[in-house]
């Protein structure tokens, strides 16, 4: 896995979602034809430089920009029409990067493409992601949210699962890369133990272009995380449903600890993490994920880790 909305977010979503119509998104989907723009964020005072964290940044670090590679996930990441990229983990960069004093800039980045350019050198940093062992192995986490798997329906088309097994041989999105496909690979070995068709992920780049499939009516569901799902149906004039499963939620990877990624074994995750830490005692972090509207997704000072989790994405 990659969760509830704001009305910043909603206000996007709502040009997203109800103007699908005049959009046109095939199965690897592209920035063309999306009816998106930038939305305001919460103001709020930037964190004062902490002198003695900023001294434990490694070196390598300081000396250059570093770059925050995102993907669109509102309301963490929202990517305006224009290319302005906002939502909580833009502004939470903003706070780290006064707070440690380094310079960051956040730039698209698909997800599938994080961790390979996380290891080449190619970004610096990147969230959320769900924090899970097989990941740890490959990139350091910064843990910092928690998010659980939602299904979001088309209410015109008259599909409501009322559990996991409901979904066995329909077309699901999801995003590519993301561990939402490791929770329907594990839902189609439930299904084909109850004689029934597996079922048929449709991989999109974002998540705003399952979205866009879903309100055409060329995918029966959008598995994604709940800030995701709650966002887009809470503003589709009552046009999508989110809905919770309970029994997707015992899935491998259906629910997860977000964290922030950093290259393995630089030591920049460890020193976020103590960043972080001071956020939530300074009231930063909660004033955040409540003006992004997810206060339900924060994680208390002591589930703040370097690579807590001990989830794994398959078992």
């Amino acid at each position: 896995m990659r969760h509830r909305p704001s009305a910043a977010g909603c206000a996007l979503l709502v040009s997203l979602a109800l103007t699908l119509t005049a959009c046109s998104v095939d199965d690897t989907p592209d920035d063309k034809g999306k009816s998106k723009e930038a939305v305001p964020t919460p103001t709020l005072a930037l964190e004062p430089k902490d002198d003695e964290l900023a001294a434990q940044v490694p070196a390598e670090y300081k000396k250059k920009t570093l770059v925050m590679g995102v993907s669109e996930y509102d309301p963490y990441v929202t990517i305006g029409s224009d290319g302005k990229i906002t939502g909580l983990v833009p502004d939470l960069t903003k706070q780290l990067a006064s707070q440690l004093d380094i310079k960051i800039k956040v730039t698209r980045t698909p997800f599938d493409a994080v961790i390979p350019g996380l290891k080449s050198g190619r970004i610096d940093l990147s969230a959320p992601s769900g924090d899970f062992v097989e990941r740890q192995k490959e990139v350091d986490f910064a843990d910092f949210a928690q998010s659980q798997v939602t299904v979001m329906v088309n209410k015109e088309s008259g599909f409501r699962p009322e559990s996991g097994i409901g979904i066995c041989g329909h077309k699901v999105g999801v995003e590519k890369g993301a561990g939402t496909e490791n929770v329907l690979a594990g839902l189609s070995k439930r299904c084909a133990k109850q004689g029934k068709k597996a079922v048929q992920p449709q991989a999109y780049g974002d998540l705003a272009a399952a979205s866009l499939a879903l309100q055409s009516k060329r995918i029966d569901a959008v598995v994604a995380p709940s800030a995701s799902n709650t966002t887009v149906s809470e503003a589709s004039d009552d046009k999508f449903e989110t809905l919770e499963l309970k029994d997707l939620l015992t899935l491998p990877a259906a629910t997860a600890i977000y964290g922030i990624q950093a290259k393995k074994g630089t030591g920049l995750a460890a020193v976020i993490v103590k960043g972080l830490r001071e956020m939530q005692e300074s009231g930063t972090y909660a004033k955040l994920f409540g003006g992004w509207g997810m206060p339900l997704s924060t994680v208390t000072r002591s589930e703040m880790l370097l690579n807590g989790s001990k989830q794994s994405q398959t078992k």
